[in-house]
């Protein structure tokens, strides 16, 4: 049986993006698949019994990938640590985008257009022989039971009720922190959804608990806080369980996405058509020039709307 290793990116949302064609090489190609990814995220891959093996990308060397000879590499990545690692590493087959900067290491090339999506990964998807890979990420995941129970005790602790329960989500990526809107907005947002009957809570990574205690503070009626100590699967949960989700384009963004959870999506200079939530249609962009242009009237009005369709 031949063995496959994916190199994934770093970012949740990257990660996110490859959901359909992990899924497509797990159910049409006979081989063992293994993927190279940040420790962090990997449960998810794992819990969706996607993968056989996981890699992870701060233990990432030449002699691991050596030792596991694989056949073939498939690079989402176009770090030039991954494309060194699988060329030293002798893997024979070694598939990624033609715009990474060592791409002459790679022995077949897709096309990529514009900044990682799903659409670039199903190219490169193409180009392993997959012939049906789905068209969003939708549905792909799997939560562990485990894990909802705890988000569930977690909700009825802080007496919310999950079907008022909005999640709100104010942060990016420390790299990405211009697509962030204004704080102050946020904090004028759910002061006017709790006035009119819903619960918000601010949710985030655990790195997050400081600023987003520092939100909750400045609000009329303080919000509950959720950072998923416990991981990205109770984060999952949470968002899973979560009747509504607000925030900007993030990672957090396509995990409520995913896991079938509607969203008002903020966005500045990104392009939603390229990396919005999937599928788009299911739900509400709010797309500005500059996210300095979204106002609390814009996302207030989109709420309502979408809480009273159910």
């Amino acid at each position: 049986m031949d063995k496959i290793v994916f190199f994934h990116m770093n970012q949740l949302g990257d990660l996110l993006f490859s959901l359909p064609v992990l899924k497509a090489a797990k159910q049409e190609l006979n081989s063992k698949i293994y993927s190279v990814v940040n420790s962090n995220l990997s449960p998810l891959l794992v819990s969706a019994g996607l993968v056989d093996g996981i890699i992870p990308k701060n233990d990432l060397s030449v002699k691991i990938i050596k030792k596991e000879n694989f056949d073939k590499a498939v690079l989402f990545s176009e770090s030039p640590n991954s494309l060194i690692t699988a060329f030293l590493s002798g893997v024979k087959e070694r598939i990624g985008f033609n715009t990474a900067s060592l791409s002459f290491l790679l022995t077949e090339k897709a096309q990529r257009l514009g900044v990682p999506s799903l659409s670039n990964n199903r190219a490169l998807g193409l180009k392993v022989g997959l012939k049906t890979i789905e068209s969003d990420y939708a549905n792909i995941l799997n939560l562990p039971k485990e894990n909802l129970s705890n988000v569930q005790n977690w909700f009825e602790s802080n007496h919310l009720n999950v079907a008022k329960t909005i999640a709100v989500s104010v942060g990016a990526s420390k790299k990405r922190r211009d697509k962030c809107l204004d704080e102050s907005k946020w904090i004028e947002v759910i002061n006017i959804l709790f006035e009119k009957g819903f619960d918000c809570v601010l949710s985030g990574a655990e790195w997050e608990k400081e600023t987003l205690s520092k939100i909750a503070e400045k609000c009329r009626i303080k919000p509950a806080l959720f950072t998923a100590e416990k991981g990205i699967l109770d984060s999952a949960a949470f968002l899973k369980k979560s009747n509504l989700f607000i925030g900007i384009d993030s990672g957090a963004m396509h995990l409520a996405a995913a896991l079938g959870t509607k969203c008002i999506a903020v966005f500045g200079y990104t392009d939603p058509g390229q990396v919005g939530p999937m599928p788009l249609e299911n739900h509400v962009i709010i797309k500005k020039d500059s996210i300095s242009r979204v106002y609390p009237e814009d996302i207030v009005a989109r709420v309502i709307q979408k809480m009273s369709k159910g």
